[in-house]
């Protein structure tokens, strides 16, 4: 292994290194990465073809263009000195993160695969003194990461920002944060209980967070998204946003389930109005519409000055009223079905209507803050006022 350029990169403050590398000191660095691929973008069963190709291009040892790697943690070793380096990285590979060359790896670790199940020693060793070109960010934080792989892939076929996002913050799963569990679709469970969000449900509510938007991922372009992330560098600094937002979500929701304990809709209520959006408050706060209209609103209060930082949000949800939890719920449900009832895209007026809502709760300067069922009115006729 050889340093072969040390540059810092200011703007996502992170050193990073081009090395030159064998593919044989390559594959010692990345099997584990590869093992536990759920953090990284899935594998490619297409173009055969063009893989069929690296391979042919690698046993004629041909050079490939760079692989992206990221160091998520920050590590000590000497600028000056290769061996100082690659002790660091063997120690720490268990933090590496593929940004670019997912594909390109996983074609060489099946090549080194063939030729070692076909005998062919002579080819293996060739293949494994090949020498790659490696870029290593050092110290890069989450949405350092997230900002790269979003200039990497503008010249590609991009990613949605959801995979991005859930590839980059899937080990929150199994780290506890505030006491929240976040339950993955894979998993085959069902987030019933009070301290358990969907996770899709909260990557697209942080997604809304960066965007300042609350509608769908999928109406995001990348170019969107870096600009998003500009305004975002104060916040950026020393601060892991993704574990703020869920706090305030997590602060904000338990809130209104303990005002509400048990309440539901009366069955009068059904009767009139028919099938309510949630007949207790979980049904209602959990759905991924509140939840995204809860980061654009929250989001768009820190653009606004509202609210100087997420933590503000644990002060303010501390007072919130309610009085009678069978009106807030049916008032919330009146507006919501009124919605259903008037609106060509449903759901992107629900994450709206949820944006007004949570903006009302939870501004100072609002006749409905910390008033669950005055901000249930106000964001309706906000709604109305801007698409009727």
């Amino acid at each position: 292994m050889r340093i072969a350029s040390n540059l810092y990169d200011s703007r996502i403050h992170s050193r990073n290194l081009l090395v030159e590398i064998t593919i044989g000191e390559y594959e010692l660095f990345v099997n584990d990465v590869l093992e536990k691929n759920e953090f990284q973008r899935r594998r490619v069963r297409s173009s055969k073809t063009v893989y069929a190709l690296l391979k042919e291009d690698l046993l004629k040892q041909c050079i490939i263009p760079p692989i992206v790697l990221a160091l998520t943690n920050d590590v000590e070793f000497d600028q000056d000195d290769d061996e100082s380096f690659k002790t660091a990285l063997t120690q720490n590979k268990d933090h590496l993160v593929i940004l670019d060359g997912l594909q390109r790896t996983y074609t060489i670790v099946d090549l080194l695969a063939e030729l070692r199940a076909s005998g062919d020693d002579e080819s293996l060793q060739k293949v494994l003194g090949t020498k790659l070109r490696i870029e290593i960010y050092v110290g890069l934080n989450r949405l350092g990461i997230l900002y790269r792989m979003l200039t990497l892939n503008t010249g590609q076929t991009p990613m949605s920002l959801r995979q991005q996002i859930e590839m980059l913050y899937l080990d929150y799963v199994s780290k506890e944060i505030d006491g929240v569990e976040l339950i993955r679709e894979a998993d085959g469970r069902v987030a019933n209980k009070p301290n358990q969000y969907n996770f899709k449900d909260v990557i697209e509510g942080f997604n809304a967070y960066l965007d300042r938007d609350e509608l769908p991922i999928d109406k995001a372009n990348i170019l969107e998204n870096i600009n998003s992330l500009e305004k975002l560098s104060k916040e950026n600094q020393n601060s892991e946003l993704f574990e703020k937002f869920l706090s305030s979500l997590n602060s904000t929701i338990s809130k209104l389930v303990e005002l509400c304990g048990d309440s539901e809709v009366s069955e009068m209520f059904i009767d009139e109005h028919g099938s309510p959006f949630g007949k207790n408050i979980s049904q209602i706060v959990k759905k991924p519409q509140s939840i995204s209209g809860f980061g654009a609103a929250v989001g768009k209060m820190i653009d606004f000055e509202v609210l100087k930082t997420m933590d503000d949000i644990h002060i303010v949800v501390k007072e919130i009223k309610i009085e009678d939890p069978v009106a807030f719920l049916e008032e919330i449900n009146d507006s919501l079905l009124w919605l259903k009832s008037n609106s060509k895209k449903i759901g992107n007026a629900q994450r709206s209507f949820f944006t007004f809502f949570f903006r009302d709760l939870l501004n100072h300067d609002s006749d409905s803050f910390r008033s669950p069922i005055k901000a249930s009115k106000s964001a309706l006729r906000k709604y109305q006022s801007l698409n009727m």
